[in-house]
This record gives C-alpha cells, structure tokens and sequence, in this order.
C-alpha cells in the first residue's frame, strides 16, 4: 500500500461518513439536527487530524506507522458512527410519544357535483388546447447488400 491509497480510505470512509449523516438527518425529521451537526463537525476534524498524521515525515518503520493509522481510521469512524447511531435511536424514541396524543380527525372536503353543461363545455376546450400528435415517420425499409460478382 502506497500514501495515496492511504489518503483516498481517509477521503472515502470519512466521506460517507458525512453522508450518511445528512441522509439521517434528512430522512428522520424526529432527530437532533444540532448532535447529527455535531458529529459532522468531528468528522472533518478527524479528516483534518488523519491528513496531517499521512504527511508527517516518518522514521523508523512506515509500514508500522501507515498500518496503525489505517486501523486508527477505522477505529475512529466507527466511534462516530456509534454516536450516530444513538442519536438515530433517541430520534426514533421521541416519535412513538408524539403518535400517541391523539389527532383531530378532519372530515373530507366534499366536491360539489359538477353540471353538466359545464362538462361538456369544458371537454371541447381540453382537446383545442391539446396539439395535434403527428404520426411517426416510418424509415425506409434497409436494402440488403447484393452479392458481389467475382
């Protein structure tokens, strides 16, 4: 493994780390925006941490080092991802108490029947409106090639 595979796990692990912290966010409306926000916000510092930790000029063993900081960055992000998955958890603690309190029920608005006249009228003006469908061209039939004379 070379440095710039190293950086594009960083890139990529972190990444859809935020990603799926906006996906939370988006799809339970019932979550705590300001912790999902929170845990973004440590992503990127983490990214900012781990890119600093790449470029640093290393002595001794760099396999060692690369090796402990590929496992640092798994290690890390799945914290991350353990306190995302509590606040998913809260989120979807919070929505079975707000289904609780009863609705008011509202009764269906009704349409008035419409007469008709006014359906005949309005029929003729739809298909005025509407243009005209022109049929679709036909090709040519595709020629076979002849048979060439030897």
């Amino acid at each position: 493994m070379n440095l710039r595979d190293i950086k594009k796990d960083i890139d990529y692990v972190l990444s859809a780390f935020i990603e799926d912290c906006t996906v939370c966010a988006a799809v339970n409306p019932k979550s705590d925006d300001k912790v999902i926000a929170g845990l973004m916000e440590d992503a990127v510092d983490l990214y900012n941490e781990l890119r600093d930790k790449v470029t640093v000029k290393v002595e001794g063993s760099k396999k060692s080092y690369f090796n402990n900081l590929r496992k640092e960055i798994l290690e890390r992000t799945d914290a991350l991802y353990t306190k995302l998955s509590e606040a998913v958890a809260k989120g979807a603690k919070a929505e079975p108490e707000a289904e609780k309190k009863p609705a008011a029920k509202k009764a269906p608005a009704k349409k008035a029947p419409a007469k008709k006249a006014e359906a005949a009228e309005a029929a003729p003006e739809a298909e005025k409106k509407a243009p005209a469908k022109k049929p679709a061209a036909k090709k040519p039939a595709a020629k076979k090639a002849e048979p060439k004379a030897e």
